[in-house]
């Protein structure tokens, strides 16, 4: 993964989106998270803080970790906007979510919300990662690590290779925004997609641009993420198919695994 991927267009239009500003479940359960397991929480590719901000102003001190200078640039001004006490409680810091040390310090609660785990690729940089968290994670932690589940015809169905309108909306300075998303190309063999999400935008004085934000997506299958934990030393205490905590089914569009470091053998 790198900084270049989110570091393009997609921040000054990320917020705004319905399939973002859409994700209130999500939040909601983190938030119970936090309460039941505590602070500090640090959250790996927080992007601009969606969830960052609302833990903090749960009464929550938080670490936000991300690859992005433009998306954390977004979340130093959200959190500009809190609260003073809120806001000293947020701290914010770029960098990579497979290689990363922040000094010592430990973490009840370690957060990989909405797919930047999917953007590490290869097993290497998975585990890498996972390694960090172990690392990281104060006795009696928890990781909590969400994936969506895979559809199988998202694997190799060409339909899926058309464009699809997914939303239409208009920003606060009146630029009016449709987005449409496709899969650009297969890699079974990989377990990646490349999928490309494209931008048309109409701007105030009628000028059109149609932008590509374009990447590769890795998916996970349920087991995959059991056997990954367990090599990096994790055991899972819950897992859940979506945020209201259901188990994982066939038609679950979520797979969300609550784990804990194993004790070291004396």
């Amino acid at each position: 993964m790198t900084s270049a991927l989110y570091d393009s267009f997609i921040a000054d239009y990320y917020d705004e989106s319905p399939i973002v500003k859409g994700r209130l479940q999500d939040v909601a359960f983190y938030r119970n998270a936090a309460r039941d397991f505590g602070d500090p929480i640090l959250e790996l590719g927080c992007g601009t803080g969606r969830i960052t901000m609302a833990l903090a102003e749960a009464g929550k001190r938080i670490t936000g970790l991300d690859l992005s200078g433009r998306m954390l640039e977004r979340a130093v001004e959200k959190r500009a906007a809190l609260r003073v006490e809120a806001r000293e409680r947020v701290h914010l810091v770029q960098g990579d979510m497979a290689r990363f040390d922040l000094g010592g310090e430990k973490y009840r609660l370690v957060i990989i919300p909405f797919r930047p785990f999917q953007h590490l690729l290869d097993v290497r940089q998975q585990v890498d990662c996972l390694e960090c968290v172990r690392k990281h994670l104060a006795p009696g932690g928890r990781l909590i690590l969400d994936v969506f589940q895979t559809d199988a015809e998202r694997m190799h169905d060409p339909v899926h290779m058309r464009e699809v309108p997914l939303t239409e909306y208009e920003t606060a300075d009146g630029r009016r925004v449709r987005i449409s998303e496709r899969v650009a190309a297969f890699h079974r063999a990989e377990q990646r997609n490349d999928v490309e999400m494209i931008f048309v935008i109409t701007h105030r004085d009628g000028r059109q641009e149609r932008l590509v934000f374009a990447w590769p997506l890795r998916y996970f299958f349920r087991y995959e993420v059991e056997h990954l934990l367990a090599r990096c030393g994790f055991q899972v205490t819950a897992q859940y198919g979506d945020f209201d905590r259901s188990p994982i089914r066939d038609e679950s569009p979520e797979m969300i695994f609550v784990a804990e470091a194993v004790k070291e053998k004396p």
